[in-house]
Parts: C-alpha cells; structure tokens; sequence
C-alpha cells in the first residue's frame, strides 16, 4: 500500500507541475508546443522576440525622432537658403531699380533734351522771359529734381548788378521751381540763370515736363540788351529745340552746346 501511495502521489505531482507549467507558459505568451514551455525561447523574453520588446520600438523610436530631426535640420537650412535667395533678388531688385534713372553704367540717360520760347521779344527791356519745356526722349524714367537747364545772357554793367527770379507758370507748380544766377565766361554770356527743381515728380519715357515760365530782371528794373545774348532768339515764338539753352542730369551736360 505505501508503495502504492507514492506511485499515486508522484502522478498527482506530475500533473500539478505540468499544470504549473502551462500556466506559466500562457502568462509569457509562449505556444507550449512550440516553446518546449521555456520563457524566454529564442532570446526574446517579456521584451518580445529578439530580445527587442519595448526596448527595440525604443530604439526605432530613437531613430525616428533623429531623422525627424534631421529632416527640420534640412528644412531650416533650406527656409535659411530660400531667404538669402530672397534677399539677393531684393538686392538685385533695388540695384536695378537705382541703376532706371541713371542709364548704363551710371552714364547720363541719352535723350533728354529742352524746348525754348521767348515769350517776349523784344531785345531791349527790363526783363528776359524765358519758357522751357523738358522733354525725356530717354527710355528710363528720371526724377525732375535731376535735372538742371541753364540760360545764357550779359549782364550789362548798367544799374543793378543784383536779380531777382521769378516763377511765372509751372505745370509741375512754381513752389518746385528755382532760379539762381551764376557767372561764366564765353561768347555773348557772362552770366547764366540756373534753373532747378524740387520734389518728387519723374519724367518718364517720352514724357514732357510741362511749360515753365521763368522771368527774371534787375533789382532796380534796369534794362538788359539781349542782341548778344547767347541763349536769346527771338525767332522762337513756339516752343522748339533750341542748343544754345542747355540741360544737365546731376551736373553732367545731355542737350545743347555751352558758350
């Protein structure tokens, strides 16, 4: 009978650790048939085949987020590119646009030239009157403020030696008008009124200035003689290409011949 009991005993042991077995077998998920009931088979453990578990889909993870990194590493470089690209075409854009007014390699725009008529005729009086009209024959836009035309005449020695100018008409407005009067040396002209411009009117292509009356005279009202005066002629009653009355672009001569 004691013999017996331990046979009976040992069966009932087997199958409680076979039991124990499966039991474990399920809890690490392994197929018993498959595994030999060993956790762990084939080095992979709780962490999943390999050995990888949550440690490997870290570790992808890990490389996922350097590459993102990379990737807006690349893309900032490529956002830093694009702005430097940006800012030569902007720099390129206003180089072009400073370069419009002043022609090819900084050369006075060829073009541009001045209309004359003498609005009074008479070549013995108290005062010259002079109109111009600035014509930009040129294909670049110029600002008006760029540009000067000078009118050439003799003083006279008699009475005043001091002037006065004046704005009689401007389209552009006589408040953007100015005369001054400057001395000089040549045929027929010892003297020159300066006519200049303010503010931020452009002459574009093939655009005119508009007339501009200018009169000017001695401060006693003395009288000129305009018969030698170079820039005078009185046979200019319409306004008409006239060299003798000169235009400069930022002091550089563009029309007409000096005395």
């Amino acid at each position: 009978m004691r013999t017996r009991g331990f046979v009976v005993s040992s069966a009932r042991m087997g199958i409680v650790v076979s039991m124990a077995a499966l039991f474990a077998a399920c809890a690490y998920g392994i197929d018993p048939d498959r595994s030999g009931l060993e956790p762990g088979a084939g080095g992979g453990g709780p962490g999943g085949p390999g050995g990888g578990g949550p440690g490997g889909a870290g570790g992808a993870s890990s490389s996922s987020s350097s590459a993102s990194s990379s990737s807006s590493s690349a893309s900032s470089v490529s956002s830093s590119a694009s702005s430097s690209s940006s800012s030569a075409s902007s720099s390129s854009s206003s180089s072009s646009s400073s370069s419009s007014s002043s022609g090819a390699g900084g050369a006075p725009p060829a073009g541009l030239h001045v209309l004359y008529k003498a609005s009074d005729t008479n070549a013995t009086n108290a005062e010259i009157k002079p109109h111009f009209n600035i014509v930009n024959g040129s294909d670049v836009s110029v600002p008006l403020a760029e540009l000067q035309i000078r009118y050439y005449y003799t003083l006279e020695t008699n009475g005043s030696q001091t002037e006065v100018f004046h704005c009689d008409y401007a389209l552009v407005g006589c408040g953007k008008v100015s005369g001054a009067f400057m001395t000089t040396s040549g045929a027929n002209a010892d003297h020159y009124l300066e006519v200049t411009f303010s503010g931020a009117d452009v002459l574009t292509p093939g655009q005119q200035s508009g007339e501009i009356q200018a009169r000017y005279n001695k401060m006693d009202y003395a009288s000129y003689d305009e018969t030698n005066d170079y820039s005078f002629d009185p046979t200019k009653t319409a306004f008409a290409d006239w060299d003798k009355v000169t235009l400069y672009h930022n002091g550089a001569l563009v029309w007409g011949v000096e005395p």
